[in-house]
């Protein structure tokens, strides 16, 4: 309590963060055995209060050769490029 008699408010900085975190290039076979090459991407979505972590959750998508990714952070479409190019 302060010199009033009111109750000091803590102020918490709540911050959210997302961002591409993984990104693996895979080579599998399609179904009449020839080579497919994709990209896999996973996603952390972090809830930091003070800077530290409270919770996280992850979400993973594949890019597939001819994908539009135009709208893949810098990182991704770095290596989207790379791959499909």
């Amino acid at each position: 309590m302060d010199a009033r008699g009111r109750q000091k408010e803590n102020k918490m900085a709540l911050t959210k963060e997302v961002s591409a975190d993984k990104i693996e290039v895979v080579t599998t076979k399609d179904e009449s055995n020839n080579d497919v090459t994709v990209v896999q991407v996973r996603t952390a979505t972090k809830v930091l209060e003070d800077g530290e972590v409270i919770s996280s959750s992850y979400h993973r998508h594949v890019i597939n050769s001819g994908d539009d990714f135009s709208a893949e952070p810098a990182n991704v479409k770095a290596v989207c490029t790379a791959v499909f190019s």
